[in-house]
This record gives structure tokens, C-alpha cells and sequence, in this order.
């Protein structure tokens, strides 16, 4: 069995010889469950199957011995698992890390270039994957000859860089309400950030995206904040080197990047002041499933 456990939704699969198999994919709303163990004992009443084992991705924080996710109060323990698949054994990785083992053998279905960056030789070297959805962090991925490796990383709680923090208060005049990245790039900073700069209330993320072609004010919002990703893709540009190409993933990035791209790619294009012109390929993940797809390809 693979898993994608975010804050808002579970996915669920099961594969065999390293691909997921189409039918057996299902998708839970967190809301509507205790606990993920509930997701999986309700999961394998409809699939029952002598498992092999399980991969996890969970989108927070990883030990050898648990997950717990960034947001939601949920600790998933390695030897409960265990205990609910008969003793079988369980891997855990953290979610991007999942993307990251996806990314490279996503087809053309599953992504879209957003941006054609410089030309690097060869097929081996760093990428990145930066995840947007419920919350936000990044994978750094190095791929060699010898495999795909995936970086661990909380990037979403550093402090939030200067370049933005001042964008922000040129935008709507403080940034005190964004000190974290997660802070102003996940859902909630989505609405948040939206809210202020359009002085409207916003019930849901979603209703600013259905509103902008019609809403002056929510419009010119959902532009600047599209300029504030360009600036923070910038500057991990420059603290990765993802020479292959930085994958966009989640549900903000998708929804901004196919609202408003162009203030995002008109700061994203910018050359870079380092030495050498340093501009990586900019690509959006668009199937929703890919990290499951990450999972099966990590058991191979």
C-alpha cells in the first residue's frame, strides 16, 4: 500500500512492480476522520489484500519512529501501523520527499513547463520540489547515476525573507501578519493576504480564484501575491541551485499559477546576481496523486 496523508486530504493506493494500480486509488477527507488509522482499517474493508508492506508520505516532520503532521494533531506511530497491515513493515518519508522521487519520471500529462530556463548538460544533478497546498515546504533532490535521493526539510517555518517582508508592506502597508514563509505561502496565507489587500471579507481561498476575473480588487490581490511567490522562487533559486528544474505541487500553487502566472514568471525570469546566468527550468505538477506514484518508485 502507498499513502499521501496531507492536512486536508488522504490518498490511498495500492501497487505492485513500483506503479500505482488505477483503480485502487481513493482519496478521504481528513475532516471527516479521527485519525488516519481509521482511514486505513475503512481502506483495506474495501481492498482486502495480503500486504507486503506500506509506504507513508506525511506532510510534516519525520523520526524513526513516527510522522506527525505539521496541521493537523496527528502522530502516526511506525509500530501501530504495523500492527494494523499484520506485522508488516512500514516506511515513512516525508511528503515533498515523495514528490521528489516522482518528479523525474512524471510525463507530460502530470506536469506542465511553466518556464524554459537555462540549458544544463547532462542528467544528473540538483532539482527541487516546493510544495503550496494546506501548509508549504521544499524537497531538494539530487539524482545521480547510482538513484534519486530526497532531501529532508521544514522550510516552511524560517523566518520569512527581507525582500518579501518588504513587498508586503509596500503591497498593504504591514507584513507583520506574515513572519513565517508558511505564513503567507499555504491556504490560509492565501485567504489571509487576499483578505487584507482587497479589505473583503473571504470565506475560502477557492472563492478568490472564482471571483477574479470579475473582482477588481481581489484581482490586483491575487496579482501581487503571484509577484511574492516569482521573489520567494528567487531566492530558493539561489539557496538550492536547482540546476534541473524547481516543480511546483499543491493546491495554491496550482490555483495561482493558472489564475495569474505572469507576475510570478515576470520576476521569476529576472537573471540572477550571481556569477553566470542561472535560470532553472520552472515545471507545475498537476496530478494530484503524484506523490503516491513517488512511493511505489521508492520501493524499486
Amino acid at each position: 500500500m502507498v499513502a499521501d496523508i496531507g492536512g486536508t486530504n488522504s490518498r490511498l493506493a495500492l501497487c505492485q512492480d513500483g506503479k500505482v494500480v488505477p483503480r485502487t486509488v481513493r482519496s478521504f477527507a481528513n475532516d471527516d476522520w479521527d485519525h488516519l488509522y481509521g482511514i486505513i482499517n475503512a481502506y483495506l474493508n474495501d481492498e482486502p489484500i495480503d500486504l507486503d508492506d506500506i509506504v507513508l508520505a506525511v506532510a510534516g516532520p519525520i523520526t524513526d519512529t513516527q510522522a506527525t503532521l505539521t496541521n493537523r494533531n496527528w502522530t502516526i506511530k511506525r509500530t501501530e501501523l504495523s500492527h494494523l497491515i499484520n506485522g508488516r513493515s512500514v516506511h515513512l518519508m516525508n511528503d515533498l520527499s515523495a514528490l521528489g522521487y516522482a518528479a523525474p519520471a512524471l510525463n507530460a500529462k502530470q506536469q506542465q513547463v511553466l518556464f524554459k530556463g537555462s540549458e544544463f548538460a547532462g542528467d544528473v544533478g540538483q532539482f527541487l520540489v516546493v510544495g503550496i497546498g494546506t501548509g508549504f515546504n521544499v524537497s531538494p533532490v539530487v539524482k545521480t547515476n547510482r538513484g534519486t535521493h530526497c532531501l529532508s526539510a521544514e522550510a516552511g517555518h524560517v523566518s520569512l525573507p527581507d525582500s518579501l517582508s518588504v513587498m508586503i508592506g509596500t503591497a498593504i502597508g504591514t507584513a507583520q501578519h506574515f513572519s513565517t514563509v508558511e505564513d503567507l505561502f499555504s491556504g490560509r496565507g492565501f485567504q489571509k493576504f487576499c483578505e487584507i489587500a482587497s479589505g473583503q471579507e473571504i470565506l475560502h481561498g477557492k472563492e478568490v480564484i472564482q471571483l477574479y476575473g470579475n473582482n477588481p480588487a481581489l484581482a490586483k490581490a491575487v496579482d501581487c501575491y503571484a509577484e511574492l511567490l516569482g521573489q520567494m522562487l528567487r531566492e530558493i533559486t539561489l539557496a538550492y541551485m536547482p540546476a534541473q528544474g524547481i516543480y511546483l505541487a499543491g493546491s495554491v500553487a496550482r490555483a495561482i499559477m493558472k489564475t495569474a502566472p505572469l507576475p510570478c514568471l515576470g520576476v521569476f525570469s529576472k537573471p540572477y546576481e550571481i556569477s553566470g546566468a542561472f535560470s532553472p527550468n520552472l515545471l507545475l505538477v498537476e496530478d494530484d496523486f503524484a506523490a503516491l506514484h513517488g512511493c511505489a518508485l521508492f520501493k524499486i
